[in-house]
């Protein structure tokens, strides 16, 4: 199994987005066929990228997971080590959910969506919502 890139696990994402829109009709009505066929659509990412698979299908990809593909793309590029990446990740998820615990502080802001994220590029982007109550 090759190692694929940060630009080609978000091209699987978006992929995945197409697929998810094809198949919108019966998210609500029958959401374990609708999860087949987009699984039988996006065999790399379900089986190399489980849990991306499932977060996405499940709306609940977020800011965070684009994070995490630049810091991928710099270490790709050279820029970073990967345990300068990690420690990176690490401590951004450390300030964002476990300090202001700690120190009793009010959360950060909520992290932008997975569309959110999208609409910053393209106005006319049309992805799935991010609100995984709907199935």
């Amino acid at each position: 199994m090759a190692t694929l890139t940060s630009i080609q696990i978000q091209a699987l994402v978006r992929e995945m987005d197409q697929s998810m829109r094809r198949h919108k009709g019966i998210k609500t009505s029958n959401f374990p066929e609708f999860r087949a066929k987009v699984a039988a659509e996006n065999e790399v990412i379900y089986h190399q990228f489980p849990t991306i698979f499932e977060m996405h299908i499940e709306g609940k990809l977020d800011q965070t997971f684009f994070d995490m593909l630049k810091m991928r793309r710099r270490v790709e590029l050279g820029e970073l080590t990967d345990d300068e990446a990690s420690k990176q990740v690490g401590q951004q998820l450390f300030n964002r959910y476990v300090d202001p615990v700690v120190k009793k502080l009010p959360a950060l802001g909520a992290v932008g969506s997975y569309s959110d994220y999208y609409k910053q590029f393209d106005t006319n982007a049309s992805v799935p919502p991010a609100d995984s109550s709907e199935h």
